[in-house]
């Protein structure tokens, strides 16, 4: 297979295995490895039941090794600067257990539980300073001393679009809360919650589609905890604001919005225009439209059987413009 171990880290290659006939098709299983020329990596193998109790409930199972070596890091906040782009090592381990329930068509809640272990060191880009030469601890907790932890919680999601990919009308909304408990230290305990809806609108017979997406991550860690600077929300690459670089924006909370305007040049191919805004902030109250970041541009899309099989997106804002090249819709 083929893809990203990280966003905007390039492409990485491996091998992947898949079967989904174990267990006389009631067992998925899927094992795969990538690396990339900048020496990253990551590992991962998946095991899922997906519908047990008649198609009722599910059960997926996954552990995922990664060490990504240039994450960018700009400094914490809206404020920070292009120019204060640094690199740091992120390496991190992740076993995680989610079993879930369908009670109705399209809906799917349960429950998640984990285990995160982390480590962060220098980067490996000799473009830029390492990250902990040029940010302390104020500026970027944890990236002196980093931790484990315990993570728990619960999904619940709805989805009624057409199709799973390239959808063309219907809507899909979820919401995910997460406690992390600090196994280690004692000082990064906090909770996440991120919210998630994307409504499509089908025009002229569905060969043009107009997308609203909308995203937002929200933490709070008390007085006496920090949220690590590796596990904050971001903002920046072809995720979400597509005209910055990738990770451009860290915070303790974030805000997306997206609208895409799609329309079919032929069986195989789309275009694209798109406006992104949001921002991260610091504080709930200032989850608002106020001084947003923004940036619009435009895409191509080769569809193979009605699937997004790659896509090219351009993206302009006032730092500069970006081109991002993916094996997958954004939404």
């Amino acid at each position: 297979g083929f893809g990203q171990i990280a966003v905007g880290t390039g492409f990485a290659i491996g091998p992947q295995y898949r079967r989904s006939d174990l267990l006389g098709g009631v067992l998925t299983l899927r094992v795969g490895a990538r690396v990339a020329v900048n020496e990253s990596y990551l590992g991962r193998v998946d095991l899922s039941l997906p519908s047990l109790v008649g198609g009722r409930a599910f059960l997926d199972f996954s552990t995922v090794h990664r060490n990504v070596s240039e994450m960018p890091y700009y400094g914490p906040g809206p404020d920070s600067s292009k120019s204060g782009r640094s690199d740091y090592r992120l390496e991190d381990t992740n076993v995680q257990l989610r079993p879930g329930f369908q009670p109705l068509r399209g809906v799917r809640a349960g429950l998640i539980g984990s285990y995160l272990a982390v480590n962060v060191g220098p980067g490996h880009s000799t473009r830029y300073i390492s990250a902990e030469r040029q940010y302390g601890p104020q500026a970027a907790p944890g990236i002196d001393r980093q931790t484990n932890f315990w993570r728990g919680g619960g999904f619940v999601e709805f989805d009624w679009r057409d199709r799973g990919s390239n959808p063309t009308s219907g809507g899909k909304y979820s919401a995910q809360y997460l406690r992390y408990l600090d196994r280690n230290l004692g000082v990064s305990s906090f909770f996440r919650l991120d919210l998630d809806a994307a409504q499509y609108i089908p025009l002229f017979n569905a060969t043009k589609v107009i997308v609203l997406h909308g995203a937002s991550s929200l933490t709070s860690s008390g007085d006496t905890q920090r949220v690590p600077f590796y596990l904050q929300p971001t903002l920046g690459g072809p995720d979400t604001l597509r005209g910055y670089r990738a990770f451009r924006f860290y915070g303790d909370n974030s805000f997306l919005m997206n609208a895409e305007y799609r329309w079919q040049l032929s069986s195989i191919l789309d275009m694209v225009a798109f406006a992104d805004g949001g921002k991260v902030f610091n504080r709930w109250e200032d989850w608002d439209l106020n001084h947003l970041e923004s940036d619009v541009g435009f895409g191509l899309r080769l569809k193979y059987r009605s699937r997004v099989a790659f896509s090219l997106d351009t993206g302009f804002s006032h730092e500069g413009f970006q081109i991002w090249f993916r094996v997958h819709n954004l939404f």
